[in-house]
């Protein structure tokens, strides 16, 4: 009986985290690999592929230049012209070679696809990165740059991108964020939905991507799918950076020799070197201040991902939701007059009921033997709070039997069977009976009549 309640509340739970187990795992499993050769391949018409926004851009004259290295990427796009970068697997990109694309020239623009804070830490940008979201969402554009209003709604916030103190254009609720430099322009956007195959058609995805790679003649495509070792020997011709600052006041950055350098007039600098004005969002440590959330921000938080934090909530309204529907009560029991009239004998065979089905026969006959404890106290005139032994030694006076026989009667315990249960039950019963005086004792059925 136990084993089929403990089921029976059990049973909820593990249907609920069976269905999130496999929903996770189903997520898990449907989203794309970076390393498969389709992932965002100008050639590829699988639906992670991206041959429709490499057609669409060829048909309006610009010119896609695949590479499938860095070095290749790094050493065409520094050959001189205005051109884009699309980078779509930051993830798999040496870290050297990121550092190098932040230190491109001016008139090169740089668009990485769902970076973390790891690989925008690299490019050296003081960028706090939010998310990643279970799925990406698709928020109006929220900016006035021509891409953004040409698009219109896009799913391009699953990773968001907070660009402090850079004069930056933000959009779609920073999912997708630009910081124009001394250097190459650098675009985050948060999803690879929009440049997806399968995706194009959903919302303004498409207008999108296009949008943001039509705005130089070439676009230069990193089709990348595999992690690149660290460079042996670096044959990237180094531009020199121009020390001034861009139209918007921004600093330039440093040489960019090493992954993730502090730029001139950098925040992080040392403030010996006339270092005054430092950017808003961090402090003279060069940390982050401010604008952070103490709770989602802490280590217990970050150590686990969302769905987990997800996973445990819905196990809770789970648990809420079965309280409500079976009727328990979130506290101790209220006693509550009955609506009606209930006859003795129903409530008598209901209570028993109720034990029978969870196997109770303890408690069942504590129940008998304490209502027959309370019976013999008020019939030998003894206090309500007469104790046991006092309650025994009285009705062995009567019955003529030990003392410790009584007391067994009285506050012993069952074997674990019904037939024990009856018999300790018509014992007691025949013992209240007799020293009232209202039949002849017998113990049982076995051990005949004691006069």
């Amino acid at each position: 009986m136990r084993s089929r309640r403990r089921l029976r509340f059990a049973l909820p739970f593990a249907v609920v985290a069976g269905l999130v187990t496999i929903t996770a795992i189903a997520h898990v499993v449907q989203q794309p690999d970076p390393t498969d050769a389709s992932f965002l391949s100008p050639t590829s018409d699988d639906g992670d592929g991206a041959r429709l926004l490499a057609d669409r851009l060829t048909g309006g004259g610009v010119q896609v230049d695949v590479r499938t290295t860095s070095t290749d990427a790094l050493a065409s796009a520094a050959s001189g012209g205005p051109a884009t970068v699309l980078v779509t697997t930051p993830e798999l990109v040496n870290p050297v070679y990121l550092g190098r694309l932040a230190a491109l020239p001016p008139q090169v623009r740089v668009i990485l696809v769902a970076p973390d804070a790891q690989q925008v830490g690299l490019l050296g940008l003081d960028v706090a990165v939010g998310g990643p979201r279970w799925m990406a969402a698709a928020p109006r554009p929220g900016c006035a740059a021509g891409f953004a209003g040409t698009a219109g709604r896009a799913a391009a916030l699953r990773r968001s991108y907070d660009p402090r103190g850079y004069g930056a254009v933000r959009c779609y609720r920073d999912g997708l964020v630009e910081l124009r430099t001394a250097r190459a322009a650098i675009t985050l956007i948060g999803a690879a939905d929009p440049f997806r195959n399968d995706r194009a058609g959903e919302h303004g995805n498409q207008a999108l991507a296009a949008g943001l790679l039509a705005r130089d003649p070439r676009v230069i495509w990193l089709d990348l799918h595999e992690r690149e070792p660290d460079p042996v020997t670096d044959t990237f011709p180094q531009q020199e950076p121009d020390p001034g600052t861009d139209p918007e006041g921004e600093p330039g950055y440093g040489t960019g020799d090493e992954p993730g350098g502090s730029p001139q007039g950098d925040p992080a600098g040392d403030p010996q070197n006339g270092d005054q004005n430092p950017r808003p969002g961090r402090g003279q440590d060069g940390q982050a201040q401010g604008g952070g959330n103490p709770v989602t921000d802490s280590p217990l938080a970050r150590a686990f991902p969302p769905v987990v934090w997800a996973t445990l909530a819905l196990l809770a309204l789970a648990a809420l939701a079965l309280a409500a529907a079976s009727a328990r009560r979130l506290g101790a029991p209220v006693a509550e007059p009955l609506p009606v009239r209930v006859r003795a004998a129903e409530t008598v065979r209901g209570l028993g009921g109720l034990y029978r089905r969870a196997g109770a026969r303890g408690n069942s006959l504590a129940t008998l033997q304490a209502a027959a404890s309370r019976r013999l106290t008020e019939h030998f005139g003894l206090p309500p709070d007469a104790g046991m032994d006092e309650v025994a030694e009285r009705v062995a006076a009567v019955t003529g039997h030990p003392v410790n026989e009584v007391r067994h009667m009285l506050g012993g315990g069952v074997e674990d069977s019904d037939e024990e249960l009856a018999r300790a039950a018509t014992t007691v019963q025949n013992l209240v009976r007799y020293v009232t005086g209202r039949q002849n004792w017998r113990q049982g059925t076995d051990e005949g009549n004691v006069t």
